[in-house]
């Protein structure tokens, strides 16, 4: 009988509704609308996937969507065709590692020193590509980086991608936390930076999750299998670092968000519109107008 465990806050379910690409100048990632097609070569999720298995650099094969984005482009020169594939990963964070394939001899080929791992978000900067990775200070949790995030250029040198030097892209201010409630059956992360935005709480019991965005629309996911057989839900394993305890009518405030720890369950909103839910063991329910 499978267990049910409270995951790394913003599950995998909740984070694909948080997540905006860092910088949104350019093509962005994982956006349908991104991709490109040509005679010669397609630019495309679908295309990424078949390629990336082909030189077996998937970071989680396992995963329903294992590809998290593609950045399309000449970005190696005046008339090439680049596809960049962002990884999916099953954590908070929405993506980890990308690899870079470029349209050539008439079939998709891996660029040499084109894979990278790390939780990079990618966006077009010209003919180069811009990559902002989160910053993390010591204690901070793995799904709450504290210290910003920082960048770099990737530019083309004739026979492959050259970094530049990473430079501080968004100071280190509490955007990202999570808590427990006191009864720690309940988790929730808040987030409004660069790279995700809204609000993701889960409980243990009953096994479900919610999501929030920045507009107030609420998202909700409850498995309907007892002991949450089939983990439809996305529940799983907490994150690591320090995780604190919400006491009951404490509050946290992150950005446009605020969540309250009451007995009768945790309550997030949207500050300007006071529109949100209220998660417990009776389930979700939505608050405000």
């Amino acid at each position: 009988m499978k267990r049910t465990r409270i995951t790394r806050f913003a599950l995998l379910a909740g984070v694909a509704a948080l997540v905006t690409a860092a910088g949104a100048s350019g093509a962005a990632q994982g956006d349908s609308s991104a991709s490109t097609s040509s005679a010669s070569g397609d630019c495309s999720k679908a295309t990424a996937l078949q390629v990336a298995t082909r030189f077996q650099v998937v970071v989680d094969p396992t995963l329903p969507n294992p590809i998290a984005g593609v950045l399309c482009g000449a970005f190696a020169g005046p008339g090439s065709q680049v596809m960049i594939a962002t990884f999916a990963r099953g954590t908070c964070l929405p993506n980890f590692g990308w690899t870079a394939f470029r349209f050539t001899g008439g079939a998709w080929q891996l660029v040499p020193n084109g894979s990278h791992p790390g939780p990079a978000f990618l966006a077009a900067a010209g003919s180069d590509i811009r990559e902002t990775v989160p910053i993390w200070r010591k204690g901070d949790g793995h799904c709450f980086p504290g210290g910003g995030t920082k960048s770099r250029v990737w530019q083309w040198n004739g026979t492959r991608f050259s970094a530049g030097v990473w430079k501080q892209a968004t100071t280190g201010d509490p955007k990202r936390r999570g808590f427990y409630s006191p009864s720690r059956n309940i988790a929730c992360g808040i987030f409004d930076d660069s790279t995700s935005r809204g609000v993701n709480c889960q409980s243990r019991i009953p096994p479900q999750n919610v999501t929030m965005q920045p507009s107030g629309r609420v998202t909700i996911c409850r498995d309907p299998t007892p002991n949450n057989v089939t983990n439809e839900c996305n529940l799983g394993d907490p994150g690591e670092g320090v995780i604190p305890v919400l006491a009951y009518g404490r509050q946290i405030t992150v950005g446009r968000f605020r969540c309250l720890s009451l007995p009768v369950g945790v309550k997030c909103t949207v500050i300007s519109s006071g529109t949100g839910f209220l998660i417990n063991r009776d389930g979700v329910s939505r608050v405000g107008s």
